[in-house]
């Protein structure tokens, strides 16, 4: 090779290297934003969009963890390791350990982030999608969007349709659930507190055809999602199936038995009650999660038609 072609070679990677990187336009909750193509080094500050970046086989540089490496499960850590570096708490992310990463992307919550949202994006192309009072459906194509702007439409297109096996078929063990009033409530020692039919957990219950005795609101507020209640406000509701998440054991619906206003929940006559992790049902949203959460349910379903 003459030394004339390899000098035109070098120039021209040299060029090559000079061009800005290809952007993709990105539209979500608060705007548009222009997101590098294929970003490498990724902060997410919800556990769904660690869902979303495991569900198509990308790691994240950081995650608001809220300080607890163990709030990734091991279905995300067995795809994403454990390398990341944790950012803080989910509610209130540090901005200075985020900029320390040098992110070329931020995911971000609407209802947590809209605050800081100015300030992130000063870091990084910020992407703001509603986590924490989203359905289920919302959570999906938030996912697409995501895989979208990290350049895998391929693999969560491929995803996705296992994941529509996937919940298909545990919805066929499941079977014709419209006889049963089903309940998804978090104990956390000092009050109760249940998912609507407008929340995650409550509109994947729905999906699986589950009837709810509460209201479902006009609006999408988080208290409207996840309604903090009293022993008296859970009698009328009154569902044929609890499904609790106690984060304290006793929790504070330890302290009912016996009184008749509990006693007399046809779920608790019935000896219904069944607890499941809290963590992952109350926390966790989209693609594995609700994977999870489906199975679990599956089994519940199992006992109660025995």
């Amino acid at each position: 090779m003459s030394i004339k072609s390899i000098l035109v070679g070098l120039a021209g990677a040299m060029m090559l290297a000079a061009m800005p990187v290809q952007a993709v336009e990105i539209t979500h909750d608060l705007g548009t934003t222009e997101v590098p193509d294929a970003p490498q080094r990724i902060v997410v500050l919800e556990y769904s969009f660690v869902d979303t970046l495991a569900a198509v086989g990308v790691s994240p540089v950081g995650i608001a963890d809220d300080d607890t490496r163990e709030s990734i499960i091991p279905a995300y850590t067995a795809i994403i390791g454990d390398e990341w570096t944790s950012v803080g708490l989910r509610r209130e992310p540090s901005l200075e350990l985020i900029a320390s990463l040098q992110p070329d992307l931020i995911i971000a919550d609407t209802s947590r982030h809209e605050a800081i949202y100015g300030a992130l994006s000063e870091i990084a192309p910020t992407i703001v999608f509603d986590s924490l009072t989203g359905t289920y459906e919302v959570a999906i194509e938030a996912a697409k969007t995501i895989a979208h702007a990290v350049g895998k439409d391929a693999e969560m297109a491929a995803r996705l349709a296992e994941h529509t096996a996937t919940m298909d078929a545990f919805k066929a063990e499941v079977g014709d659930v419209s006889d049963l009033s089903i309940q998804f409530m978090i104990d956390n020692g000092e009050g109760i507190f249940l998912h609507s039919p407008v929340s995650y957990n409550g509109s994947l219950l729905a999906w699986f055809g589950f009837k709810s005795n509460m209201p479902t609101p006009d609006g999408h507020t988080y208290s409207e999602a996840i309604v903090q209640t009293s022993l008296e406000q859970l009698s009328e509701i009154n569902p044929s199936v609890i499904l609790r998440g106690k984060y304290t054991d006793p929790g504070l619906t330890d302290s009912w038995v016996g009184q008749p206003l509990y006693d007399n929940l046809d779920a608790v006559k019935n000896g219904h009650v069944y607890d499941v992790i809290a963590h992952e049902w109350s926390r966790l949203r989209g693609v594995l999660a609700s994977e999870v959460s489906a199975a679990n349910l599956v089994e519940i379903i199992k006992q109660i038609r025995q």
